[in-house]
């Protein structure tokens, strides 16, 4: 058998590396580098990039060496290398010394390709870390680890030439012994210098050595407690002794002097953002809608979504037709808001408009958070409560967001959320209130469902609609201090008229933290309450037939003690519905499904009259 090898000749190799240059350059121009420390001077690291966390406390981690400050014996520059040294010394109560720069304050980064060409101690006991921690952040404690860590390079003098990157977070730490992280072998990373990098965008890092990378870690779908990572961090640069990892296998005894040289500190951003623009609707007016229409591009890849928002709060995301997009906003509330757009292309990266002023009407007035009222039906996110501000949108007992989520310019307290994505509010007092502004499109009887939580025994709350209380004082008995769907189950449900009003949200007690609220029709209140004889009367049920409960209305002409009472089909009582004296006037009763076998029954009114009606249940 004959076999051909085809080799393509020299002139084809040059063609093909000529067509790959561009892409190639192309590829590394996204970044720019926007911070460095080559370390081409001499004495204490420059003071306007660099800063020190001083002290022997142990660091968190049992550590051993005392943290001086400028102090030149332990951290230096000596023309060509930043020398941090670990020495053999009496300091502060401690055995060593050491040094811990930061760039907090003086350099300062959300996402970026972080590059440290380093070489790091051999002797055992000794810990050298290149790493990063969140300058201000607010999720979860507000400290380590909900708030994040990023570790570039560690390694362990015991483990010589073991190179680690991990990272911590709520969710994955080794507290709990979750944490996430990979290694790789740099057998000569005592003997000399190798660059440790992370590449840090939206949606991933990936940890390299020398450019190759070793382990990533992606963002996925989950929030906060898995990805803080979307603030600002610094950088920090130590050598520690002993410690729970680092001294692991103990300290060498003959360990007098220990040095990690770094040869240059760069740090470079994504400059290949997406951009946007939009136009304004004219002739706008209160109860009309708006179309906002819109462009959008992608230098180095592809728009994947747009979004549209008021203040901090979603109107609308487009996921189709990303380039050319509308945004229509219907029944325009009147108000003063602040819109801006949002785009997103297929790498996470994002760039946001400027924020713009959009009025409708004449008067900024109470209104609602998303320019219109919010569907009785649809979901009713709890952080998208009414602009307006104190005593007239909300009340709360203290003057500031201590949530620090979203609009943080206003007093209720706003969490970035552990259920799912998104916010909560939360730290909620008795007495506090917030207003939503929504819309009834069909008057009826309805069931409400509320997102919470609370490690109280007990929250209670109550809801009002342009002034009247609708359901009195809500006690919901077992909460829990993770977020559950709380079924509020009122025997005569929440009567609402048609049409545009406030919604009063009042807390009780048990300092309920809400996510949303959502409100399904059980049944719609008919009209025609009064028989056209006058007389005492059943006016049917709906819905019939029903799946979960129906709505029985009845009316009575003259007072006096009535029964409703409710058979099956053999005649046989099943449950008393009403049984009390009845005042004139029309009245309703609830059946649930629950304790039914599905099929028809029968209802009786029963008292001065006798009527009956039917009603069949079916399983869903």
């Amino acid at each position: 058998m004959l076999s051909y090898v085809i080799r393509p000749s020299f002139s084809i190799i040059i063609l093909l590396i000529a067509l790959l240059i561009p892409n190639i350059l192309s590829a590394q121009s996204q970044w720019e580098l926007v911070w460095s420390d080559e370390f081409d001077y001499t004495g204490i690291p420059n003071p306007d990039l660099w800063s020190y966390d001083v002290g022997g406390n142990g660091w968190g981690n049992q550590e051993e060496q005392y943290y001086t400050d400028a102090r030149s014996e332990n951290a230096r520059v000596d023309g060509d290398h930043l020398i941090i040294e670990a020495r053999k010394e009496s300091w502060g109560g401690r055995n060593y010394t050491s040094a811990r720069l930061v760039s907090k304050g003086k350099g300062d980064w959300a996402y970026g390709r972080i590059e440290v060409r380093a070489q790091v101690p051999k002797a055992r006991g000794t810990w050298p870390a290149i790493w990063m921690l969140p300058t201000n952040s607010f999720y979860g404690n507000r400290g380590w680890p909900d708030t994040g860590e990023i570790d570039i390079m560690e390694h362990l003098g015991h483990t010589p030439g073991r190179i680690h990157a991990t990272i911590h977070t709520d969710a994955f730490n080794h507290l709990q012994n979750t944490q996430r992280g990979g290694s790789i072998e740099v057998a000569d990373a005592t003997d000399a210098l190798h660059v440790y990098a992370v590449e840090w965008t939206p949606t991933r890092m990936k940890f390299s050595v020398d450019g190759n990378t070793f382990w990533t870690y992606n963002k996925g779908v989950g929030n906060w407690t898995a990805w803080p990572f979307d603030t600002h961090f610094h950088l920090i640069l130590n050598v520690a002794i002993g410690g729970t990892w680092g001294g692991q296998q103990g300290i060498d005894p003959n360990l007098s002097s220990e040095k990690m040289l770094i040869d240059y500190v760069r740090v470079y951003q994504y400059v290949g953002v997406p951009s946007i623009t939009y136009e304004f609707p004219t002739n706008i007016q209160v109860g009309g809608n708006a179309t906002f229409t819109g462009t959008s591009s992608d230098p180095d890849g592809r728009v994947q979504r747009v979004e549209f928002y008021q203040g901090d709060g979603l109107v609308d995301r487009i996921v189709r037709g990303v380039e050319q997009w509308t945004v229509t906003v219907d029944n325009l509330s009147e108000g003063c808001y602040n819109v801006r757009a949002k785009v997103i292309d297929d790498g996470g990266w994002s760039f946001d408009s400027p924020v713009t002023p959009f009025n409708v009407g004449a008067t900024c007035r109470q209104a609602p958070y998303l320019m219109s009222p919010h569907p009785i039906e649809r979901r009713i996110e709890a952080e998208y409560f009414d602009l307006g501000g104190p005593r007239v949108a909300y009340r709360d007992l203290s003057s500031t967001n201590d949530g620090n989520g979203i609009r943080l310019d206003e007093g209720v307290d706003i969490y970035p959320t552990t259920d799912g994505t998104g916010y909560h509010i939360g730290n909620t007092s008795r007495r506090e209130w917030v207003n939503y502004t929504v819309h009834v499109d069909q008057a009826g009887i309805y069931d409400v469902q509320v997102r919470m939580a609370s490690q109280a025994r007990s929250v209670s709350f109550s809801l009002e609609f342009d002034d009247v209380d609708k359901t009195g004082l809500i006690e919901h008995p077992t909460p829990t201090n993770t977020f559950r769907t709380a079924r509020i189950n009122l025997d005569d449900g929440i009567q609402l008229d048609e049409g545009t009003q406030v919604m009063k949200l009042t807390i009780g007690g048990g300092v309920p933290s809400i996510n949303w609220f959502q409100f399904r029709l059980r049944s719609p209140t008919n009209r025609e309450y009064t028989p056209d004889t006058g007389e005492t009367a059943l006016m049917g049920n709906y819905p019939n037939p029903f799946t979960s409960s129906t709505i029985i209305d009845y009316y009575i002409a003259t007072s006096g003690h009535f029964e409703l009472d409710l058979f099956n089909t053999l005649g046989q009582h099943v449950r008393t519905l009403a049984n009390h004296h009845h005042q004139a006037g029309n009245y309703t009763a609830t059946v649930y499904a629950q304790g039914l076998s599905p099929g028809t029954y029968v209802y009786r009114l029963s008292g001065r009259v006798t009527t009956h009606g039917i009603l069949q249940y079916v399983r869903e």
